[in-house]
């Protein structure tokens, strides 16, 4: 079964900056192999990846309290603990680059961030963990660059260390209301594996 763990992200070197962890490779010392065990795929719903957040009198600019759009996911893949039932596993570890711009209703100074991490396997969602990050914005800045904590995710390795049966699906968790804005305003968007 997968687990998740939270770690802070000054834990994390991110190796990569990737849209997909399938593209992720990295050595474990302490697994026989040289190479680390194949990372799940990862797939970013286009209409899950931007959020913007109004203050309930309207749609207009003016109602804007923020608007935050993922930018890309760093991570990388390892040989985790044991499992339960003394199976091997897979560590994925896992932080999201956004995008924040404030709005001209923003009144707090910080703003909750909703996003999920869903695991998927043969099609079908086996876990689902819904994360909430909070970021302070600086003030006098419109627009700044955030990442989220550091996620931990140990899924189930297969009998080929170099093939992973499952996928990651990230995005934010939004409200109905938050969705059909995304999907009435929003033009489509895929994105693409690719490492840096």
């Amino acid at each position: 079964m997968p687990a998740f763990r939270r770690l802070a992200p000054s834990f994390f070197i991110p190796a990569f900056a990737v849209m997909a962890l399938s593209t992720l490779a990295g050595c474990d010392e302490s697994n026989q192999s040289f190479f680390a065990p194949a990372c799940p795929a990862l797939e970013m719903p286009g209409v899950a990846s931007d959020r913007f957040v109004y203050d309930g009198r309207g749609l207009d600019v003016g109602s804007l309290v923020s608007h935050t759009q993922i930018t890309s996911l760093s991570g990388n893949c390892e040989r985790g603990p044991d499992g339960p039932h003394k199976q091997s596993m897979v560590r994925t570890r896992l932080s999201l680059a956004m995008n924040i711009t404030r709005g001209p209703a923003e009144k707090d100074g910080s703003i909750d961030i909703p996003y999920f991490v869903a695991v998927m396997r043969d099609g079908k969602i086996v876990d689902k963990k819904i994360f909430t990050d909070t970021f302070q914005l600086a003030p006098n800045v419109s627009t700044q660059q955030i990442r989220t904590d550091l996620r931990i995710i140990d899924l189930p390795q297969s009998s080929n260390p170099q093939a992973n049966p499952y996928t990651l699906e990230v995005g934010y968790q939004l409200t109905r209301d938050e969705l059909q804005y995304n999907r009435q305003h929003l033009p489509p968007v895929s994105f693409h594996p690719h490492s840096e």
